[in-house]
Order: C-alpha cells, then structure tokens, then sequence
C-alpha cells in the first residue's frame, strides 16, 4: 500500500466521525420558523420559476443562496427544507476542511479536536439551520485558507487552479464582502520569514501567484464598475453594495433604536453564542498560538480577528451571523495554542488538554443542543432574539396563518403581503396549490412587478375583497409606501385575525381589505380606531 493510501486510510475514522456530529444540525431542521430573509431568499427562487429572474438575487449580492435550489424545488422538494439542508450540507463539508487546515499545520489528534469544536460551535450550529450566506461564505473561506497553505508548501500550477477558484467562489456566496479574502495571500506575504517570501517572488511561482489571484481580483473590478454604471443611471448599486455600506458607514445605526434594543457589543456577543469561559479559554489560547507558533498560526489569527474588530468595534449596527466567517480561522489558532501550552506543562500535560478540551465542549454542546432540540430556550443576544423570535421578522405567527386559511369558511381568491418576503413565509406552511394565490403585492397577476403606486392599488381594488398579510407594527408605514399616503380612503381594512410572537413584542395579523363604500367616513375605520 502507497504512502498515499495509507494516509487516506487513517483519514476516514476522523472525518467520519466529523461528518456524523455536523448531520446532527439535521434533527428538528425546521424547529425555528422561516424568518423574513429566508423569506426574501425563498421569493428570489419562485420569481426564477415563475418570470426566469436569474440576476434578481445579485442584488443583494447572494447569488448562492437561490440558484442551486431551482433544479430542487421545480423538483417537488419542499424548497425551506431544501435550502436550510443545504446549510447543514455546507457545515459538514466545512468540519472536513477545518480538519485538513489543522492537519497540514499540526498532528492529526489536533485537527480532529478542532474539527469537534467547529462541529460544536454554537454559531456554525444556528447557520446551518437558517438559509442564510454566511454559512457558505464562511466554509468557502475555509477553502481559500487551505488552498492558500497549500500553495505556500507548493506553489505550482495546480494548486494556483485550485487557490482561483476558491476565491471566485468565496466571492459569489456574498459580494461584496467574499472580495476580503483577495487580502489573505498578502497578509501570508507579510507575516511568512523572508525566504519563504523570495521563493513566491520567484518564477515560476509568482506567475502561479498572479494567475490564481487574477479571476477573483477581475470579478470584483466588474462589479465595481457594473455598481458605478448603475449609480449613474440613478438605481441602487446591487451586488449587495448597498447593505455593506450600510453597515460599514454607518447608515443603519438607527436600526437598534427603531427595535428598541441596545447597540451589539461584540464581548457580548461572542460571550451569549460561545459563554464567557469558551471566550476567554480562545483568547488565551490565540496569545498562546501568537508567541509559540510559527507565522501560518500567526496569520491565521490575523485574517480572523481584524474582520472580526472591524465589525465589532467599527461599525455602529450589524448582525452577530457576520463574525461566522471570522470564526473557523481562530478555532484553529485557539486549539494551536492550546496544544503548544500543554506541551510546556511536563507531567500536567494531559490534565491540561483535558480540562480544556472538556470546558469547551460542555459549555458548547450544551448551547448547541438547545438552539437544535429547544431553541427559544438558548441564548441569544438581543438581536438575534427579535430577529428570529420576537421581532416583526420573525416567522412566528406564519404556521398559525397558514392553518387559518386552510380552515377559513370562505378564504379569498388572494392573499397579498406588503412586502417582499411575508407572502413566501406563508406559502411554507401551505400546500403547493396556494402558490397562486399568495403573492406580494408587487406583483400583478401577469406576474411583473408592478412599479408605481398607482398600479399596486389597482392590482389590490381589482382582486378584493382580499386578504392581506402583515405585522400590526408595519400596516401604516407599508400602506404608504406601496400604494401612497393619499389613497387611503379607497378601501377599507378590517382585521379578522392576529398571531402572537414569543415576547408580546410584535403580532401578525390578517386583514381583510373591500372597497370603501363610502370613501370619506368608512375607510380604515378599523385602523383609526386602533391608532385611537
């Protein structure tokens, strides 16, 4: 047997059992229900079924996050299960990668305790079971990574191919924010001993060099040039452009005011997700790795933790599921440093590595396993609670909805949201004859998106008396924005039903909208009388 061979035969026992932790993210996979960007995410794959609107999702920049769930669900696969399987999919693959990174800059019982901690992590374990682009960025990070130290140990032609499409594919899981990988090889650069640095600077390895970095580093000169082009027409940048300068200039910082919680606190954050003793446990871990190890631990702390300060210190408002990326680089330094502690503790050694090795994981697989079996009663920051639970976003209230309709005496020809994602959390939880009949309002029956407010409250008069969908503390604000703050008195709403929300803090109703008979004293009588 090889040499080869025989590596690969001591492989399988470890990413085996790798594999077999990560398809735990499987079990109660729909336990959370849809929230409003998985209900965005799900609108972009209908509207490629139903209009062929390929681009659509590279607005926002996740281009991933609709074009492989097409085939499944014009397949008949029930397209949440499909996309959140997908995520845990993606985490498995990620807990392999993770490995072999540990692997090619340890000994494997390291890499395998990385590996566990990864699978355990309570932030891998939530993205995986929420259909969002951070879980693919992050694993298709961890791919740059790997490829990246793979190219250093041996910069030929091969691992160049492999390193490109890396970087290309890390930047189509989220655009704008994959290009930060394009920084990665430079920091390598900066960080690695001087003659490992002349050996890239050398043909032919810096011509592999220019040629892995080239693809990525033209994608992103074409979007860029293809947002500036679409600035001057007057339109939105696309390509996600528009939430990352949000976050990152500070555009959004209100938005913390506008839900009434405090601002993120990234120690708070991190300590909620991992608790305080798994945080400090890294941090000694990643000073440990910082003055033991060489220059590959080094760097690997580098691309984690000035990603992970920019957004915590930097930017005024942002989501916790933004450090995920910044995460699997610091397990592997942490676990390093750890590793190299141990080795200096003489006959304390073992006690050493156990003890931690035993406080993360209790601590972790406790959080963990709460957020699968019980997930209202794990932690979760203040942020992240309203976005999945309490908050108007929330996909509570829409299994509730769904039963309400199919029981409804009489349930009208149509059921519009007032936005864009509510229409597809509803049709979740119905059967596939629904897809008709449920649609945000933007869209006429002909399928286009109906551009101006005069339209949208034609498209609304015509089909009612209807049905509309919507959180009690969006009705007003979305009333003038689709169809204008002067054609209120054109018909009338009268609330039939509400949902709660875990923690009181937002409600869904159904409304049921006729034309007003008498446009001056009848109309929104329902909702003067609750402003009253």
């Amino acid at each position: 047997m090889s040499a080869a061979a025989r590596q690969y035969r001591y492989e399988i026992l470890p990413i085996s059992v790798l594999l077999l932790l990560g398809s735990l993210a499987f079990v109660h996979l729909l336990a959370l229900p849809i929230f409003e960007d998985e209900g965005s995410q799900l609108r972009w794959v209908w509207r490629i079924i139903e209009a062929g609107e390929w681009l659509q999702p590279l607005g926002d920049g996740k281009p991933l996050e609709a074009w492989p769930l097409v085939p499944l669900v014009r397949l008949g696969i029930h397209p949440l299960t499909a996309a959140r399987a997908l995520h845990v999919l993606a985490g498995m693959i990620g807990a392999v990668l993770i490995y072999q990174l540990a692997h090619q800059m340890g000994d494997r019982r390291t890499a395998f305790v990385t590996g566990v901690l990864y699978t355990l992590c309570p932030y891998v374990v939530y993205l995986q079971r929420l259909a969002l682009s951070d879980t693919f960025m992050s694993v298709a990070g961890m791919w740059v990574l790997l490829s990246i130290v793979k190219f250093v140990r041996c910069p030929d032609g091969r691992h160049a191919v492999f390193l490109a499409m890396s970087l290309v594919l890390t930047a189509f899981c989220k655009f704008p924010v994959g290009f930060f990988l394009l920084i990665t090889m430079p920091l390598a650069l900066l960080l690695m001993p001087p003659h490992d640095r002349r050996e890239l600077q050398r043909p032919p390895a810096l011509r592999n060099l220019i040629v892995a970095h080239t693809p990525a580093a033209l994608l992103a000169v074409a979007v860029f040039v293809a947002a500036f082009i679409r600035l001057r027409g007057g339109h939105s940048p696309g390509f996600g452009l528009q939430d990352f300068l949000g976050i990152a200039v500070g555009r959004y910082h209100d938005i913390a005011a506008t839900i009434g919680i405090a601002q993120p606190n990234l120690a708070n954050e991190l300590s909620t997700q991992l608790s305080w003793p798994v945080t400090v446990v890294a941090l000694i871990g990643l000073v440990a790795a910082a003055l033991i190890n060489d220059w590959r631990t080094r760097w690997l702390i580098a691309v984690g933790l000035l990603p992970m300060l920019g957004i915590g210190l930097l930017a005024q408002f942002w989501y916790p599921r933004y450090l995920l990326f910044t995460i699997p680089p610091l397990i592997v330094a942490a676990v390093s440093g750890w590793r190299g502690l141990s080795l200096r503790a003489g006959r304390f050694r073992l006690p050493v590595q156990f003890g931690v090795l035993s406080l993360c994981v209790g601590f972790m697989a406790h959080q963990s396993a709460l957020i699968v079996l019980d997930p209202v009663d794990a932690a979760w920051s203040p942020v992240d609670r309203f976005q999945y639970f309490e908050g108007w976003g929330s996909g509570y209230g829409y299994p509730e909805a769904a039963k309400f309709a199919l029981q409804a005496a009489n349930p009208p020809l149509m059921i519009y949201s007032l936005d864009g994602h509510s229409a597809y959390q509803l049709l979740t939880y119905l059967p596939t004859s629904w897809t008709p009949r449920v649609k945000p309002i933007v869209y006429g029956q002909d399928g286009k998106e109906l551009q101006s407010t005069d339209a949208r409250l034609e498209n609304l008069l015509v089909q009612a008396p209807i049905w509309i969908l919507i959180s009690e503390e969006l009705l007003q604000f979305y009333l003038d924005t689709d169809f204008g703050t002067s054609q209120s008195n054109q018909f009338h709403l009268r609330r039939i039903a509400e949902f709660e929300k875990p923690g009181s803090r937002s409600r869904l109703a159904i409304y049921e909208v006729r034309k007003s008979s008498d446009s001056g004293n009848k109309a929104h009588a329902d909702l003067s009388e609750r402003r009253r």
